[in-house]
């Protein structure tokens, strides 16, 4: 008996325990992906502004992000205040393709700002908001 009831209390905590992991990976995600959204727009503005040596540092935290972007979304967290669509979780081996896109796109964005080229740190510029459009056309929901 009192197996029984140690196992279903260990059971109880692990999915109390689960939930939690959830709502912190949403929000993990959230801000991240809000960080990013402001990353944009501060690269979009230093260009503009002729800036270019800046936006280095700024597609850096883009990518440091981006590397983490496969281990926000564990499973469990799909249930919530989230915009994720459900491929994430039954397609992950192109998710985490789309997500290695977005980092690798920063780190060439990174790179490109290294050399002072205006127009190649543009031109990766645009690239990395592809990689963004392509993961959001697929697995986030309006």
């Amino acid at each position: 008996m009192l197996t029984r009831i140690t196992i279903a209390m260990t059971a109880a905590v692990l999915l109390v325990a689960g939930s939690a992991v959830a709502q912190d990976s949403i929000k993990a995600r959230k801000d991240g992906f809000d960080a990013s959204k402001k990353a944009m727009a501060e690269i979009k503005g230093l260009l503009e502004a002729d800036k270019v040596a800046p936006v280095g540092a700024v597609a850096q935290r883009v990518s440091a992000f981006a590397a983490s972007v496969p281990t926000l979304f564990p499973a469990g967290s799909e249930k919530g205040e989230t915009k994720a669509k459900a491929e994430i979780w039954t397609n992950s081996a192109d998710f985490a393709a789309k997500a290695k896109d977005f980092e690798t796109a920063a780190k060439n964005l990174e790179a490109a700002a290294a050399t002072g080229d205006k127009a190649a740190t543009a031109k990766q510029f645009a690239a990395l908001g592809g990689s963004c459009k392509a993961c959001h056309e697929r697995y986030r929901a309006d």
